[in-house]
C-alpha cells in the first residue's frame, strides 16, 4: 500500500469536494491510495432509486464511474472516461449505504483502466465494473 502525497490528499478533496454532480449524489471519498480508493453513496429512497425502490442503475453507474476517475486521480492524472461497462448483479435497496473500490489494472502513458467492485454495508456484492480512462495530462497544481 502507497500512501498518497499530501499534495495529491488536498486535489482530491478539492476536486470532489467542488464537483456539483458528486455533491448532489452524495458520494465520500472514504479512503484514497495510490492505485486504490473507496467511494461510499447512500441509497436515498427519495433520490438514488427507481420505481422498484432499489439503487437506480444510473445511480450505481455514476458511483462506479466517480470512483474509477478518483482512482486515476491518484496516480496525479487528469482523465476523462473513454468508456466503461458495469454488470448489475443484485438490486442494492434503498435506504442503506453502498461502497465503490476503485482499483488500477492498467496504468498507461495514455490510458489508464481501472475496475469498481459497488458492496454494501453488510457485505453484498451489487455491480462490478470496469472503465477504460485517457489521460489528459499530469496535474501540476
Amino acid at each position: 500500500m502507497v500512501e498518497l502525497s499530501e499534495r495529491v490528499k488536498k486535489l482530491m478533496l478539492s476536486f470532489y469536494g467542488d464537483n456539483p454532480f458528486v455533491k448532489q449524489l452524495e458520494i465520500k471519498l472514504v479512503k484514497a491510495q495510490v492505485g486504490r480508493v473507496e467511494m461510499l453513496m447512500p441509497i436515498d429512497s427519495d433520490f438514488h432509486t427507481n420505481v422498484y425502490k432499489i439503487a437506480h442503475g444510473g445511480a450505481l453507474m455514476s458511483l462506479a464511474d466517480t470512483a474509477m476517475g478518483a482512482t486515476c486521480l491518484t496516480l496525479n492524472k487528469k482523465v476523462v472516461t473513454l468508456e466503461f461497462n458495469i454488470n448489475c448483479i443484485k438490486g442494492a435497496p434503498s435506504n442503506c449505504s453502498v461502497l465503490a473500490i476503485g482499483q488500477v489494472i492498467h496504468n498507461g502513458a495514455s490510458t489508464i483502466v481501472v475496475e469498481a467492485d459497488i458492496i454494501g454495508e453488510n457485505g453484498e456484492f451489487y455491480a462490478k465494473a470496469r472503465g477504460t480512462f485517457f489521460v489528459i495530462e499530469k496535474f501540476t497544481a
